[in-house]
């Protein structure tokens, strides 16, 4: 696949620059020379960084813009500047923006921050990161505590980047003092968070212990947590008056936490376990919470129960359990979860002996067969009109819950499971909280209402579950995905040798064999026979692959390939490109597919041809991939196998040979008509991507 790096949101924000009257674009190759620009910086203004590595730049990002015309720092080519070593930035000031980073494989010290918004005593406000992403920025010593983005000040936003594999100390995105804040965090993907070994591994905290009457405000939503697992609070709540909201949560062993804080709204957010164990939903401690319109399946036994109400301290310490009251639990829909829908007394013993009270649960609709509609003993708690196909109330009302005699549940096509017209779910609310106006898919509510999170609609959902490509930095989801930059190497699909050679001429030569499971549906298959023997005679057959790799230089051959026994199980591959294979290569004797690793090949220029040969019949080869990096690993082999081989330019319309002013309209017609020849990715979505692909190529000229 040919590399896009998606910078249309960034180019469009300079071509609008370039038209203020005095804005300047400076170009800055290091930390100095951004302090140097500065100096000179006025609203409106871009400083661009350029390409290549950053090694331990301390980046100082201080002025101040104005509403509409902000001071932007921004990446050459997003993705394409690489901070690392001991390299961080603070931002300083009103209305900046920085966009397109990449913070790779660096580390920092006890106390640091990679990104901090406030700089020389100076705290940010009305300032942005986006399109940025921090991976693997970890010390040698996983108990070395940092941060990786630290909001001081008012009114910044964190959007559209990516938090990859934090193993140390320290809370990824956490909100500090300046209350109250009105940050917002949005559309941004935390994902492989690992399990740390104590607190203070969260992937979001706002506030801390200290401040649990203050207001922060702040709203996180739109986010993507996948295989966030640092701890058992995922989501950290600590002041007031925040709200969480349409985010999505994918195989995590940990839970949303309203540890501190009061008047937390929690609503449209879909939890999945996914097979993880320890998987969990909302733990609930404090007063003034509203939690609505959440969808929770398949999640394992976190905290005994999916929402988790917390038993309180008499009086006890800031840092300790706040009772729970006055909280309202309506409309959400959990299904298929180990646990029961609720837990009302969690962690009830002689310290923390304060039962929740003023506690209403209403609307929710349970399917979960296996397990009990709610555990812990707890009068304090008002049910209404709460449907459940479970094994037993436990110790829910009778009153307030009806049991069912079947699932109400049913998937529908997107997969989840939803409420069917006419079933019990359907019209049987009286009345709803009033919070609850629209449902999970953002459909309005009407009295009778629907029961769960769901209200019964035919219309297309406007919110659904997030998935990796519609959060995080876009130049990461299109040129980067979760894997290595498929414009380095080549991926080739066996069966489409160009040519099959028989060089011992008795007519059993490699044949493309059809094989559902395998790339492209199928493989080539070696011819049976005995083991051919190279000492004593001729190949019996040759397949072969012309190629032309981006570069010049060294690639690592990779063939996923598989055999049936110890008779079928390798085949002879290449030392170097244009020459007949000789290198005996195993593969697996089970019938599943491995990735075997074969030579490195030098390449110099022009066309050269990768040739392999049979040498056990039977043997499979279903895709060859060729790249610089010889030490992939098999995610990564199967995530260039994915993307798959180079995909042409972006259209030219009319055919000149150029994309030119003419190419771009005509496009611009047919993406806002949705006809399917906008749909550059082949995705069967026709969506911002495609747009940034179409303007990025034909601004760059698309070589």
């Amino acid at each position: 696949m040919r590399r896009a790096t998606h910078t249309i949101r960034v180019l469009l924000t300079s071509a609008c620059l370039t038209g203020v009257a005095g804005a300047v674009e400076y170009s800055v190759s290091s930390a100095s020379e951004i302090t140097s620009a500065l100096s000179s910086i006025a609203p409106g203004d871009v400083l661009v960084m350029t390409n290549g590595d950053w090694t331990d730049q301390y980046i100082k990002f201080k002025g101040n813009g104005q509403a509409g015309l902000p001071i932007t720092l921004r990446a050459q080519t997003p993705g394409h500047v690489v901070l690392n070593g001991i390299s961080r930035l603070e931002i300083g000031g009103s209305y900046l923006v920085v966009e397109g980073l990449r913070f790779e494989g660096g580390a920092l010290g006890d106390g640091d921050h990679v990104v901090r918004f406030t700089s020389g005593g100076t705290n940010a406000s009305h300032c942005t990161l986006r399109d940025t992403a921090i991976v693997d920025y970890n010390p040698a010593d996983r108990y070395t505590r940092y941060f990786w983005v630290s909001l001081y000040g008012q009114y910044n936003t964190v959007e559209h980047c990516r938090f990859e594999n934090q193993d140390h100390s320290g809370v990824t995105v956490c909100v500090w003092g300046d209350w109250p804040n009105h940050h917002v965090i949005r559309y941004n993907h935390f994902v492989d968070r690992p399990v740390g070994p104590d607190n203070g591994w969260e992937s979001i905290r706002i506030g801390t212990s200290d401040f649990v009457d203050d207001s922060s405000e702040t709203t996180v939503e739109y986010n993507l947590f996948q295989r966030a697992d640092g701890e058992i609070e995922a989501v950290s709540n600590k002041t007031g008056n925040n709200v969480y909201r349409y985010n999505t949560f994918r195989e995590c062993k940990a839970t949303l936490t309203l540890r501190h804080g009061f008047a937390a709204q929690v609503y449209g957010n879909f939890f999945f376990g996914e097979g993880a164990t320890g998987s969990g939903g909302i733990r609930v401690i404090g007063p003034g919470h509203r939690i609505w319109n959440n969808y929770f399946e398949g999640l394992l036994g976190r905290t005994e129960g999916i929402i988790a109400l917390e038993a309180g301290e008499p009086d006890g310490p800031a840092s300790g359990y706040a009772p729970v009251t006055d909280v309202v639990i309506a409309n959400n829909t959990i299904v298929d979860c180990n646990d029961p829908a609720f837990i009302l007394d969690r962690g009830l013993d002689s310290t923390r002996t304060v039962l929740p009270s003023g506690v209403t649960i209403v609307g929710n609709l349970v399917s979960n067969h296996s397990e009990s509609v709610a555990t812990g003993a707890n009068p304090n708690i008002t049910w209404t009109d709460n449907l459940a196909y479970a094994s037993g109330l436990g110790t829910a009302s009778g009153s307030g819950v009806t049991l069912l005699g079947a699932d109400p549940l049913s998937t529908a096509a997107d997969g989840l499971q939803r409420p069917q017209a006419g079933g019990p779910a359907d019209g049987t609310l009286a009345s709803l909280d009033l919070h609850v106006t629209d449902d999970m898919d953002g459909d309005a509510r009407s009295l009778p209402a629907d029961v769960g999170a769901d209200e019964i609609s035919t219309a297309q959902p406007m919110r659904r579950p997030l998935t990796p490509d519609e959060v995080g930095p876009s130049w990461w989801n299109a040129s980067q995905g979760d894997g290595p930059d498929p414009a380095l190497g080549v991926v080739i699909e066996a069966e489409d040798a160009d040519e099959i050679l028989d060089p011992d001429g008795d007519g059993s030569v490699y044949m493309v064999t059809q094989v559902a499971g395998a790339s492209n549906g199928a493989v080539i298959e070696a011819p049976p026979g005995s083991r051919t023997d190279l000492a004593t005679g001729p190949h019996e057959t040759i397949a072969v692959y012309r190629v032309t790799p981006p570069a010049p230089g060294d690639y690592t051959a990779y063939f996923l390939a598989r055999g049936f026994s110890t008779s079928t199980d390798s085949f002879f591959a290449p030392a170097a490109f244009d020459t007949d294979p000789d290198v005996n290569t195993s593969t697996s004797t089970t019938g599943l597919f491995n990735w075997e690793v074969g030579a490195t090949l030098a390449y110099t220029s022009g066309e050269a041809e990768l040739r392999v040969g049979r040498r056990e019949g039977g043997n499979q080869i279903d895709a060859i991939i060729l790249y610089p990096d010889p030490d992939l690993t098999s995610p990564d082999l199967d995530y260039l196998l994915s993307v798959g081989p180079a995909e042409p330019c972006a259209p030219d319309f009319d055919l000149n040979g150029s994309l030119d002013f003419f190419d771009a309209l005509a496009y611009l017609r047919l993406y806002d008509a949705g006809d399917p020849s906008a749909d550059l990715n082949q995705n069967g979505t026709i969506n911002s991507f495609d747009l940034f692909r179409y303007l990025n190529d034909f601004l760059a000229g698309c070589p």
